[in-house]
């Protein structure tokens, strides 16, 4: 077992803590009460979280197979799929449902992305324990702040649509 199991199995724990909370959230919150926009978030939270516990405890046997650094650089690659894989499915989602992007949640979509990404090259180009596993605390970060957004969304209340006083 590489020495840095225990963090990537504690990281993989808080993916599945994430997407059974978010699984939770949204069979507690189904029916009228629940709007498009928080069906997609919990969604994403579930998705990301899943995704994320793969990426943690894959390393381990990819290590096993091909030693640390080809692992490392591997895992990496895979996370860097995940990743780039998951924006146009967010779009072609986010488009099909006709919700409109926010300024937070674009901004976290966005730079959450754009820092996994970075660090999944960082970990292909110069494989390392260290940036991998930072790598997992920007991939939990995405799941942690979908959730949070929904949260934050709870108390708000429905938009009201603009009516012509004159009717």
């Amino acid at each position: 077992m590489i020495p840095e199991a225990p963090f990537l199995f504690s990281v993989a724990a808080l993916n599945a803590s994430f997407a059974g909370l978010g699984g939770l959230l949204l069979g507690l919150r189904h029916g009228p009460d629940l709007r498009p926009l928080d069906t997609l978030r919990l969604r994403q939270v579930v998705e990301f979280a899943f995704a994320n516990l793969l990426v943690a405890i894959s390393v381990q046997p990819i290590v096993a197979l091909v030693g640390a650094a080809a692992g490392f650089r591997i895992a990496g690659g895979l996370s860097l799929g995940c990743i780039v894989l998951a924006l146009p499915i967010l779009h072609r989602r986010v488009a099909r449902v006709g919700i409109s992007w926010g300024r937070s949640w674009a901004a976290s979509a966005i730079g959450l992305s754009a820092a996994g990404a970075a660090l999944s090259l960082a970990t292909v180009i110069a494989p390392s324990a260290g940036l991998y596993e930072l790598l997992l605390v920007a991939m939990l970060a995405r799941p942690m702040v979908v959730f949070v957004l929904v949260l934050g969304a709870i108390d708000e209340p429905e938009p009201v649509p603009n009516r012509d006083p004159r009717t």
